[in-house]
């Protein structure tokens, strides 16, 4: 009687203390693991696909790539790149001759030196596909003119405030996107950039604590397309209006 007593009290400790060794590992890497993880979507049969990831990370970690079938029943090719710090990271997991068909990339995170049973995080799988193609050119549908369709931007922007400028333009070949920031009052120019853009589409950029930069005041985006590595305009002038303050109002 006394032995399964005692049996059944070290089961229960080991359940215990199993119990508090996870707890205590995932409080340990709570912070740790993957943002994101995409891939190239369509590549031909001699192209590698390329894996781009997001990571937050407190220490040097591994990050374990697995190519596969898509059902996960063949893996087809595993890789291994070491991480010193968080951030996005991008590399071609290098395959030969790739039959077409549907894949997808698994990806883990470890300790440093260590394999699958000891993952700190796994990320969700992609999917790709090879087409039965040497290569796969992306085929691009320009637009028949050249025009900025609309700029999104808050009226008032408050303090440290974050907002995304979202811009839509259409193309009829690859342009440079002119950003300008002006002083509505007397249209002096506070600052100015451009991106190249390769295909219609829309353009969104991430914008905060204009406030330490910028006196209070108001001001306008100026957007425009030109021709790349040029500064006249192709397409008209599209202007957003909005009011920098450091305080809210009724």
């Amino acid at each position: 009687m006394n032995n399964i007593i005692i049996n059944k009290t070290l089961k229960l400790f080991k359940y215990v203390t199993y119990f508090l060794a996870a707890f205590y590992l995932s409080n340990v890497y709570a912070d740790e693991g993957f943002i994101n993880l995409t891939a190239t979507e369509i590549i031909g049969y001699q192209q590698s696909p390329t894996v781009y990831v997001e990571l937050e990370v407190n220490k040097t970690r591994d990050l374990h790539v697995v190519i596969q079938t898509v059902d996960g029943s063949n893996p087809i090719n595993r890789t291994m790149k070491r991480i010193k710090q968080s951030g996005k990271y991008h590399f071609e997991v290098e395959i030969d001759d790739l039959k077409p068909g549907k894949y997808r990339v698994v990806s883990y995170l470890t300790p440093k030196g260590k394999n699958w049973s000891d993952r700190i995080d796994q990320a969700t799988p992609f999917n790709f596909e090879v087409i039965n193609k040497p290569e796969y050119i992306k085929q691009i549908s320009f637009s028949n003119q050249d025009k900025i369709n609309f700029v999104k931007w808050p009226k008032k922007i408050i303090g440290t405030q974050e907002a995304n400028l979202v811009i839509q333009f259409e193309i009829t070949e690859p342009r440079d996107l002119h950003i300008k920031l002006l002083d509505s009052d007397n249209w002096k120019e506070h600052g100015a950039f451009k991106l190249p853009v390769v295909e219609p589409g829309n353009m969104s950029l991430p914008l905060s604590n204009l406030k330490a930069d910028f006196p209070i005041g108001n001001y306008a985006w100026v957007v425009f397309l030109a021709p790349t590595g040029e500064n006249e305009p192709v397409s008209e002038k599209f202007g957003k209006h909005f009011t920098l303050t450091d305080k809210a109002t009724k």
